[in-house]
């Protein structure tokens, strides 16, 4: 038996090893060593309900691989990859987009996914922050939301996110147009570009950007951030930006990294990309030869340092009144601790979760990959963004609640299949056991396991939708959410800022308060339905008026706001 087959042999029986594991840290959980006490109901759920379906089909796949003994195919399709990185990357993102509006319901599912999106409707529009009508705060925006995902003004009815405004203005102009459906999907698109491109200057390889490439797409968790409104998706590609600019470092690229890294902070907190850029700064400023590029690099920083403390203030002003720069150092306490049982718990329970959102043994692919290539200095600035990004989110006190796979690892997560492939470099053609086996994974879960969790991923919401019921069509529809009434409906309280959107969602307060509500604007309203997660009244006729300078959009106004 040669070396390389033998690789290839202890990785399957690795592969076949963590299968199990994973699933039988399902059936130890609340039973032996490992628990959710502490967890968040949606977090418990997805990974219960959802997640230890998908560790079976998982070990299935690897089962089925590893009799899998045809190399050649799988080479080929590789290859195909690996000659056509544009075009995989343009098919992508049209693939995705389609996914955000068929799997996804072109909705922000989560307050995470809704605050960007309320945001950029906001820039899109041209403005700061939302006004809204005066003493209708608390109708809007949930209580304990106020704060920890928009922030609200009760006296002057300002309004805008709580987290940083980078990715809001990422997704402002597709707002603009009428299609943020796009915007992921772009993302993701310029995403695989990069892992292809990083992969390839690492390793001189096409074919083995190919496998780069097959890896991402094969991978649950970069799809279905992909068809998501969440921000993990800019974090990973624009960590891959500064990363690419960085690998072949001269003054442009240094002061392009910075102007990247910018953009990064701000996406929706600084954390996930100073935890992604620390070795890469500091391996510059370490090495004599390449200190004069820290200048440039910092300088190119100074921007985004610049608008994330003009939003703390602002955001600041918004909340208290006036600049409390100890309520921001505040949350940063509440946010972060040394951890103890109940966060190593929910640590563990990340791991699971980024083992099954991907290829079946790609985190074995990607530590194989980097043995292989560890004298490598730029793999070992991408392993150590991966491995800091993990370990410093250790700190945090949250389990992440929704989120498909574990989505405070996604930021550096573009780092993974780049060292898969690296293990796929071909030195010697004896290896072809190692190549039918992660071929044949791959494979399999792209035309399986992604299937199968995006299925979930639908599911999911339109169950989460169907809580409430759908709007009448043609009309005009006002839901009073019960914040207990449901799982999880208090997320389903979104309004346009401007109070365009032809049904409004608000908080309930009650049958009496409601009723006055309705009777005091809107008349004619009549009540159509009611059950344990909302109250729907109906309006025949749409009550939105014109907005002055702007003819062509109407908006809900409010006469009268019951107390």
């Amino acid at each position: 038996m040669t070396l390389p087959y033998a690789n290839g042999r202890r990785l399957e029986l690795a592969a076949i090893g963590l299968g199990a594991l994973c699933i039988a840290y399902f059936y130890l959980l609340d039973r032996l060593i490992f628990s959710t006490v502490g967890f968040s109901p949606i977090f418990r759920f997805l990974l219960t309900a959802y997640d230890f379906t998908t560790a079976w089909l998982a070990l299935l796949v690897c089962l089925f691989a590893v009799f899998w003994n045809r190399p050649a195919p799988v080479l080929k399709f590789v290859d195909f990859l690996g000659k056509h990185p544009l075009p995989l990357a343009t098919a992508t993102a049209v693939a995705l987009a389609a996914g955000c509006v068929f799997v996804y319901h072109d909705y922000p599912l989560s307050m995470d996914e809704y605050a960007a999106v309320f945001q950029a409707k906001i820039f899109a529009s041209g403005h700061t922050f939302a006004q809204l009508p005066g003493g209708v705060t608390d109708w809007l925006v949930m209580h304990g939301f106020n704060g920890s995902f928009l922030l609200a003004s009760p006296q002057t009815g300002r309004a805008i996110e709580q987290y940083w405004p980078g990715f809001a203005l990422v997704l402002a102009p597709f707002e603009f147009f009428g299609a943020p459906w796009i915007c992921n999907a772009s993302i993701s698109g310029l995403g695989i570009y990069l892992i292809y491109w990083i992969t390839k200057e690492i390793t001189s390889d096409r074919r083995s950007a190919g496998w780069a490439i097959l890896f991402a797409l094969a991978s649950a968790s970069f799809i279905a951030n992909g068809i998501s409104y969440y921000s993990m998706q800019a974090h990973l590609t624009a960590n891959l930006l500064f990363a690419a600019l960085l690998i072949r470092p001269s003054w442009p690229r240094v002061v392009g990294a910075g102007l990247v890294g910018s953009l990064a902070l701000n996406l929706h907190n600084p954390v996930p990309h100073a935890l992604f850029a620390v070795p890469w700064i500091a391996s510059i400023g370490l090495q004599r030869k390449r200190q004069p590029h820290l200048l440039p690099l910092l300088l190119g920083y100074l921007p985004g340092v610049a608008i994330g403390l003009r939003w703390v203030l602002f955001r600041s002003d918004i909340g208290s009144g006036h600049h409390d720069l100890t309520a921001f150092a505040a949350v940063g306490g509440g946010v972060f601790l040394w951890p103890d049982v109940t966060s190593l718990n929910m640590r563990a329970a990340a791991l699971i979760k980024m083992v099954v959102w991907a290829v079946p043994c790609l985190f074995l692919f990607a530590i194989y990959g980097f043995v292989r290539n560890r004298a490598d200095s730029r793999v070992q600035l991408l392993a150590c963004s991966a491995l800091l990004t993990f370990v410093g989110y250790l700190l945090v006190r949250f389990d992440q609640g929704h989120g498909w796979g574990y989505r405070y690892f996604h930021s550096a997560w573009g780092v993974i299949p780049i060292l898969a492939a690296c293990a796929m470099r071909q030195r010697s053609p004896a290896n072809m056991k190692l190549i039918s086996f992660g071929g044949a994974t791959a494979i399999l879960s792209l035309l399986i396991m992604v299937p199968f969790q995006l299925n979930q991923i639908a599911q999911f919401i339109s169950a989460h939708l169907a809580q409430i019921g759908s709007p009448r069509r043609p009309g005009n529809n006002i839901f009073f959410i019960h914040p207990l009434g449901g799982f999880y409906v208090a997320d389903m309280v979104q309004f346009d800022p401007l109070l365009r959107d032809p049904d409004l969602y608000l908080v309930s307060h009650g049958a009496q308060l409601d009723a006055q509500l309705v009777d005091q604007n809107w008349p004619t309203a009549i009540k159509i339905s009611s059950n344990r997660a909302a109250d729907q009244w109906y309006i025949a006729e749409d009550p939105r008026i014109p907005i002055p300078g702007r003819s062509r959009q109407r908006q809900f106004v409010f006469t009268y706001v019951p107390h």
